[in-house]
């Protein structure tokens, strides 16, 4: 499963070894980042470099990976336009979002007001961090969960799966998923 995982420029460098725990729990449950984003950010922190950022490609790039992202992560214990933006865009998208705010800072941040059916708000420690980001990320793993959608079709797509499922002994739905396993494959996506 690939994560986005978003945090505040306050966060990097207040909470360095939360958000390392947080990536560790990420790595350690068998799923990768959207994109391994701290340590550049950190090391032009360090610097105090902010020149040579692309913005505009940050920006884009983020978005990119909230689109690709099965699930989406944020450390909150900071107040953030950016991160605020991210999970809007999340939310929009209907990606699972965990938000993550440390239990030693106000508890009177916006976003912990964000109430939606796709969002999971923790407050955590560092002894509860671990189990937190398991739950949301087995809860949120679909390669364990067979995925179910409607489908619409018109009466000669109809007519072809029923003929097809009767001549091979599939079901409509195993011919379906034939068909885009195949074009899958076919595109190398």
């Amino acid at each position: 499963m690939k994560v986005h995982f978003i945090t505040s420029r306050e966060s990097l460098v207040n909470d360095r070894i939360a958000l390392q725990a947080i990536i560790k729990s990420i790595q350690d449950a068998g799923h990768a980042l959207a994109s391994d984003w701290i340590d550049k950010a950190y090391e032009r922190h360090q610097t105090g470099d902010y020149s040579s950022a692309d913005w505009k490609r940050i920006f884009r790039d983020n978005l990119e990976n909230i689109a690709e992202a099965d699930v989406v992560i944020a450390e909150t214990s900071y107040e953030n336009f950016g991160v605020g933006y991210q999970i809007a865009s999340a939310v929009h998208q209907k990606k699972p979002v965990l938000l993550l705010r440390s239990d030693n800072v106000d508890k009177n941040a916006f976003v912990m007001g964000v109430e939606d059916g796709w969002v999971r708000n923790e407050v955590y420690d560092m002894d509860d961090l671990d189990k937190i980001m398991k739950s949301f990320l087995e809860d949120n793993d679909i390669s364990t969960k067979d995925m179910r959608f409607n489908f619409f079709i018109d009466r000669p797509i109809y007519n072809y799966l029923r003929w097809a499922a009767l001549k091979t002994g599939k079901t409509k739905a195993e011919i379906l998923r034939e068909l885009v396993q195949r074009e899958i494959k076919e595109k190398d996506i």
